[in-house]
């Protein structure tokens, strides 16, 4: 039985949430990226949120960003990690959940 889509789409999510934050900590300095990405939306309660969140030590963050629960997947769906991936992980990570084995 194949999941259904909104299993599909929060999973896709999720796998692009977890390579952002391997990443990050490979490379903790990418935590500014996140930084730049919130001071440009346009939504002031939204950028309050995230500039909160911003301010706690990086181990915290990841580990609400990861969280299996429905806050977890709430932060995930607004989650400011533009930028962290490049084209071609975004790409291999979506040919994933499409059941393409192409490489990326």
């Amino acid at each position: 039985m194949t999941p259904c889509y909104h299993q599909t789409i929060d999973a896709r999510l999720r796998r692009l949430v977890e390579v952002s934050v391997q990443k990050i900590d490979a490379n903790p300095a990418l935590v500014a990226q996140l930084a730049q990405n919130v001071a440009r939306w346009p939504n002031p309660r939204l950028q309050a949120q995230w500039q909160r969140r911003l301010r706690q030590p990086w181990p915290a963050l990841r580990a609400e960003l990861l969280a299996e629960t429905e806050q977890g997947a709430a932060l995930r769906q607004d989650a400011p990690l533009g930028g962290i991936l490049s084209g071609a992980e975004r790409t291999r990570i979506m040919r994933e959940f499409a059941h393409d084995a192409r490489p990326a």
